[in-house]
């Protein structure tokens, strides 16, 4: 086993700095003799973990989700729904009236269609698996300063618009789209996308009707330019958003990246020819999207499963963690915690499926009660309260040094702020984003919204061996 001296290092030059006068000259040889005092100890304790239900969890994610699945553990369907507002590009710029067509020849704003586009990066299931979604008006904007859990639902809160007059458009698709041309799919430049058009008749919530919805975002335009200077008037004075929802089929679910609004309309040139102009508005992580998680029927049996635990999302199920800090920090009372290891190994999947689920890429071992409040207020990992590791090539996810996470656990009992859950922590399986300001990269960890899968070694009838510790001490010897 390899040693760690760095904090034993750090202590001992503390030490020889603070004893120092004027001469450096003995500092190489007491800090010799000060190493030849430490005593190096190891041990090793056994964790326990139980598969615990993850519950809705905050869906603040860069990607969103859209679709049904089959669960092969479970038999059970996961559903995801998708809800958007919509962001104000910084160079928006419409054409002068006198350039607009419909202006120009009967001194009315007409638009032409509205085209929304779901531009989807990646998707887990069969392409060809047909799909049906509702496309909804939002009544009114999700809230920015608001954390959104995953079973939110926009209809049953109230976010959606369920006048007679209000959009709602049905669609069948399947991820493969057909309806366009092979040599349209396969171009290089082609990003894959659920279009929705928007041309029928339009009537807003005033009653003012319009040609179609295009028309009466264009009228806004030129009417209320005040309504176009950001992304927040926009969607209070004009365009509050959209929710889709997974109506039927199952087989496929796809990840939003990203989504599109666009209103064409004809622009005239001063020779009269006319063109097509659009005005682009964008659905990103800079605004909100949000996606809603259904975990049809139970996961209760896998939570009954005791000979292993399990990790899936979205919103599905971590594993808990009992570290044993008491024994660990009492049977050696005089000496330093320097480093703590701990491997969680992976098991193969007892069922196979053609559509096998990933294996979460990146794991957060976090102190339970920290779980809400580490990912509502958007921290990053310490090294105390949470560490972060990503997936080998082997099967083992390995924490290489839990000491501080230890010491701050013991610290908090000795404190007399010990809560049940003080010597927990939980496997979270997160998505990674590396989000730049200025000159400084920053972690920005979500929960993982994907679809993913594994099982570990571990649970109260774990067939496999127990789950180690392997914990380093060190001590000054007379």
């Amino acid at each position: 086993m390899k040693l760690n001296c760095l904090s034993v290092f750090v202590l001992l030059l503390s030490m020889v700095v603070v004893s120092c006068d004027d001469t450096t000259d003995t500092i190489g040889q007491s800090l010799t003799d000060n190493m030849d005092h430490v005593k190096i100890y190891t041990d090793t304790f056994t964790v326990s973990t139980q598969s615990i239900k993850a519950g809705p969890v905050l869906s603040r994610t860069v990607i969103g989700n859209l679709g049904r699945l089959k669960d092969p553990d479970t038999d059970s369907y996961i559903s995801s729904d998708f809800t958007t507002k919509f962001h104000v590009l910084s160079n928006y710029s419409i054409l002068g009236k006198d350039s607009v067509f419909s202006y120009k020849t009967t001194g009315e704003f007409m638009a032409d269609s509205c085209e929304l586009r779901f531009y989807f990066s990646d998707y887990v299931g069969d392409s060809l698996a047909t799909m049906k979604a509702t496309l909804y008006e939002l009544d009114k904007p999700l809230k920015e300063n608001e954390a959104f859990y995953s079973d939110f639902d926009p209809l049953k809160e109230g976010y959606v618009r369920t006048d007679a007059n209000a959009i709602k458009i049905g669609k069948s698709y399947t991820l493969s789209d057909y309806t366009i041309q092979k040599s349209e799919r396969e171009a290089a430049n082609h990003a894959p996308n659920i279009c929705f058009v928007m041309k029928d008749p339009y009537t807003d919530k005033e009653g003012n009707t319009y040609p179609n919805y295009a028309t009466y975002i264009l009228r806004k335009a030129y009417e209320h330019p005040e309504y176009f200077k950001n992304s927040q008037t926009f969607a209070n004075h004009v365009c509050p958003g959209f929710y889709l929802k997974t109506e039927s089929g199952f087989g496929s679910m796809a990840y939003i990246y990203g989504t599109n609004m666009s209103v064409y309309y004809k622009g005239v040139l001063p020779s009269d020819s006319t063109f097509t102009a659009s005005i682009p508005f964008s659905g990103t992580e800079e605004v909100i999207q949000h996606t809603t998680i259904s975990n049809e029927n139970s996961i209760d049996k896998l939570l009954e499963d005791k000979t292993c635990t399990y990790l899936k999302t979205p919103a599905g199920i971590f594993t808990e963690v009992t570290i044993p800090v008491d024994e660990i920090m009492l049977s050696h009372g005089n000496d330093t915690l320097n480093t703590a290891k701990i491997s969680f190994t992976r098991l193969n999947n007892r069922i196979q499926s053609n559509y096998s689920f990933d294996v979460p890429t990146n794991l957060l071992l976090i102190q339970k009660d920290s779980l809400q409040s580490y990912f509502e207020n958007g921290k990053t990992p310490d090294n105390k309260v949470a560490f972060l590791i990503s997936a080998s090539s082997t099967n083992d996810f390995e924490f290489s040094n839990i000491a501080e996470m230890i010491r701050f656990m013991y610290e908090i009992k000795l404190a007399g702020k010990a809560s049940e859950n003080w010597n927990k922590a939980v496997l979270v399986p997160v998505d990674v984003n590396f989000n730049t300001s200025n000159t400084q990269s920053f972690q920005q960890l979500t929960h993982q919204m994907s679809v993913t899968s594994t099982r570990l070694v571990g649970g109260s009838e774990n067939p496999n061996g127990p789950i180690k510790l392997s914990v380093i001490y060190s001590k000054f010897s007379d």
